[in-house]
C-alpha cells in the first residue's frame, strides 16, 4: 500500500487550546501541554528554577520589585517582619524605625509598591506607607508624609494599595477614622521630579490633591494603573478611567464598565497602551475603550477549572520583555501560593502553560513561590577599590550598566526567605518536565482510516525525548497509545511506530534537564479505507 507524507511545519504557531473542539483545530495547534514557551514558530522545552540566594534572616517575604536605579541593581523585598533589600550579593535590612509589628499571617502577600520618578515607595494596609529614597543599602525606610505636619501613620489613615500617575500618587481602597471606604481613593499634589508631594490634603487651596468615591455597585477598589496618560481604577465589578482635567476637580471620571472587574492586587501589567489584567474567571485586555477576552476559546475551560478558589486573591501578573510575554500567575488546585502561569505572547497571540517550582504544601521538600516580578539577576556594582584587574580588561564604559534589558528575566520569592530564578538564561539543573500533546488529529479527513508508520520530528537540542504516538476511532474518543520511544536529536531520523485509526494523536515528553525545540514534524501514512 503506498504510503503518503504529512508535513508540518509551524507547530506551535497558534498555541494552545483547549477549548474548541480538538478535531476542529488545525494541525499547527497542540492540545495539551506545560513547561513549554512558543517563540519564532516553534516550540521549546522550558522549565525548572534555580536558586539566587537565601536571607540569613527568615522574614517571610511576599513582594519584590525592581527600583530603577543610577546608583546599582537592588531587588527590593518585602516580608512579613522586615524589608530587605539585595544587591546580587549582600542582603541588607532596610526596616524602618517603626517595623510591622501590625502583620500577620499571610499579611506580607498585601504589599503594593511603585516608582515616582527615581524614588520607591511601597504600602501594606497592616501598616503605613513607606518611601526608599535615595535608593541605597544603607538608606532606611522612611515613612510617606500625608501633609507638612502629618505622616499617614500618624493622621491616622490607610489604604490598601499604592500606585503612581504622572507626578501624582494614587491611594487606592482607603480606611480613616476607623471607618472603610473600599470604595474611596485620594490622588496627592503633584510631586518635584524626583521629589514626593508636599500634602494629600484635599482641603489645602494650595493643592490640586483631591479625595473622590466609586459609584454604583462596583465593589471595592482592587487596582490601578496608568494607561497612556488616563489613569484606571479596577475594582471588583467594575473599571472606571480618571482623565485629567487641570480644573478645580483635577480628574475625571468616566466609566469603562460596570460588570468587569479584577481578581487581585499586582494581576494588571500595561504593554504599548494596552492593560491585560486577570479578571473573574478570564484573563482580559483594555485599551481604554473597550475591554475584551483574550482567553476566550483558547484555554478559558482549563482557567476556571483549575483555579483555587480559596486562594486566587493570590494571583498576579507579570511581564517578561525580553521574550514578548505576560505571565498570569494563579494558584491551582490545592496550591497554597500561585503556581501555574498562564503565559501569553503578546506579539504571536499564543499561549502556552508553565509549572512553578511546587513539590507540595508541607515537607521539606516544598518549594512554593510567593510573589515573583521582572527585573535583572543583578550583581554588586563594580567600583575601582572593588576591581582586580587592569583598565584594558574593562570591555564597557565607565559606569555603565552591567546589563541590558534584554538580559533581565523573573525572580520569585519564597516563604523561607529565598530568591529564585524562575525562567533562567542558562540551563538549570532542575528537570524541565515539558509535555506537549495533540489528539483528535483527522490526518485526510474524518471518515478515513489511516495507519501511520513512521513519523519524522523536526527537532534539535542537548536531550533525548519520549514520543508517544496514538489513534482515536472517533473524535473525542478514548486514545489507544503506543509504548513511547526515545528519540536523540541529531542522532536519530525518524520513530518507527504503527498505529491505525480515524484520529492520529502524538505526545512529546522531556526526559532530562536538557533543552529543545520543536518547529515540526513529517507523518508517514497509508490509507486504510472509509468507516
Amino acid at each position: 500500500m503506498a504510503l503518503e507524507l504529512f508535513s508540518i511545519d509551524n507547530i506551535g504557531v497558534k498555541g494552545l487550546n483547549t477549548d474548541m473542539t480538538s478535531w476542529s483545530l488545525g494541525p499547527e495547534y497542540i492540545t495539551d501541554g506545560v513547561n513549554f514557551r512558543i517563540l519564532a514558530n516553534g516550540v521549546y522545552s522550558t522549565g525548572g528554577y534555580e536558586y539566587w540566594s537565601t536571607s540569613d534572616v527568615p522574614f517571610n517575604p511576599g513582594f519584590l520589585m525592581h527600583p530603577l536605579s543610577t546608583t546599582g541593581e537592588y531587588w527590593l523585598v518585602a516580608g512579613r517582619s522586615a524589608v530587605q533589600a539585595f544587591d546580587g550579593a549582600i542582603w541588607s535590612d532596610i526596616t524602618s524605625l517603626e517595623g510591622y509589628s501590625g502583620l500577620g499571617t499571610d499579611d506580607e502577600l498585601l504589599w503594593t509598591g511603585c516608582m515616582l520618578g527615581k524614588i520607591a515607595i511601597i504600602n501594606n494596609p497592616q501598616s503605613h506607607p513607606e518611601y526608599w529614597g535615595p535608593i541605597n543599602p544603607t538608606q532606611k525606610l522612611q515613612p510617606l508624609q500625608f501633609d507638612v505636619a502629618n505622616t499617614w501613620h500618624t493622621k491616622g489613615y490607610s489604604f490598601h494599595t499604592i500606585r503612581s500617575h504622572k507626578n501624582f500618587l494614587f491611594a487606592l481602597n482607603l480606611t480613616e477614622d476607623g471607618i472603610e471606604l473600599p470604595g474611596g481613593y485620594r490622588w496627592s499634589h503633584p510631586a518635584d521630579i524626583n521629589g514626593l508631594p508636599f500634602t494629600w490634603d484635599e482641603t489645602d487651596p494650595s493643592s490640586l490633591a483631591g479625595r473622590a468615591q466609586l459609584g454604583g455597585d462596583s465593589g471595592a477598589i482592587v487596582d490601578g494603573m496608568s494607561l497612556r496618560d488616563s489613569f484606571v481604577i479596577y475594582a471588583e465589578s467594575g473599571i472606571d478611567i480618571l482623565d485629567y482635567t487641570g480644573d478645580e476637580f483635577v480628574f475625571q471620571r468616566r466609566e469603562l464598565s460596570s460588570t468587569i472587574g479584577l481578581i487581585s492586587s499586582n494581576s494588571i501589567v500595561e504593554v504599548k497602551g494596552v492593560h491585560y489584567f486577570i479578571a473573574d474567571g478570564d484573563i482580559m485586555k483594555n485599551d481604554g475603550q473597550n475591554v475584551s477576552s483574550i482567553l476566550h476559546n483558547r484555554l478559558t475551560k482549563s482557567f476556571t477549572a483549575r483555579l483555587n478558589a480559596d486562594k486566587y486573591n493570590r494571583s498576579y501578573a507579570v511581564r517578561n520583555t525580553a521574550v514578548n510575554e505576560v505571565w498570569f500567575i494563579v494558584p491551582n488546585e490545592d496550591s497554597d501560593y500561585p503556581n501555574v502561569a498562564y503565559i501569553y505572547n503578546y506579539v504571536d497571540e499564543t499561549w502556552a502553560i508553565r509549572d512553578l517550582p511546587f513539590l507540595g504544601n508541607t515537607g521539606d521538600d516544598a518549594i512554593q513561590v510567593a510573589f515573583a516580578n521582572y527585573g535583572p539577576q543583578a550583581e554588586p556594582t563594580e567600583t575601582w577599590d572593588t576591581w582586580t584587574n587592569t583598565w584594558d580588561y574593562q570591555t564597557r564604559p565607565w559606569g555603565s550598566a552591567r546589563r541590558t534589558v534584554l538580559d533581565n528575566t523573573i525572580i520569585g520569592c519564597t516563604p523561607d526567605s529565598k530568591l529564585v530564578v524562575l525562567d533562567p538564561k542558562t540551563l538549570s539543573d532542575q528537570q524541565a518536565n515539558t509535555r506537549l500533546e495533540r489528539t483528535d488529529f483527522p490526518l485526510s479527513g474524518f471518515e478515513q482510516v489511516n495507519s501511520v508508520v513512521s513519523l519524522y520530528p523536526h527537532i534539535v537540542g542537548t536531550e533525548p525525548v519520549l514520543i508517544h504516538l496514538g489513534s482515536q476511532e472517533f473524535a473525542n474518543g478514548p486514545v489507544r497509545w503506543e509504548e513511547g520511544v526515545e528519540f536523540t536529536p541529531g542522532v536519530d531520523k525518524k520513530v518507527d511506530v504503527r498505529t491505525t485509526g480515524a484520529f492520529f494523536c502524538w505526545r512529546i515528553e522531556s526526559t532530562g534537564i536538557g533543552r529543545w525545540r520543536m518547529s515540526g514534524m513529517d507523518i508517514s501514512y497509508s490509507k486504510n479505507g472509509l468507516r
